[in-house]
């Protein structure tokens, strides 16, 4: 479970860092654009979206293809079905 969280983590710092890189490159570059058009509401928008791409791409194909194996813990060893494990080269 540790594991998860801390993959979720890394996942959400560095989307999160894509934002902000994002949002300060229109502040500086269109300035004009993004005094015209920039509200509150997109920084708390630019606030849950790493976290939600990170639990979504990082927590769920970990729960989903993990299995219980006395005396191991084959984290992302068990996948379903073949499309499945195709989804693991896309992982981080």
């Amino acid at each position: 479970m540790v594991f998860c969280i801390a993959g979720v983590g890394m996942t959400a710092g560095k989307i999160g860092l894509m934002v902000i890189t994002l949002e300060r490159y229109f502040k500086v570059v269109h300035a004009v654009f993004h005094r015209k058009y920039y509200r509150s509401w997109i920084t708390l928008v630019g606030v849950a979206v790493p976290w939600i791409t990170g639990f979504c791409s990082f927590f769920i194909p970990v729960i989903v293809s993990t299995r219980a194996v006395p005396g191991q813990c084959p984290i992302m060893g068990f996948w379903p079905s073949e499309d499945g494990a195709k989804v693991r080269m896309w992982m981080p």
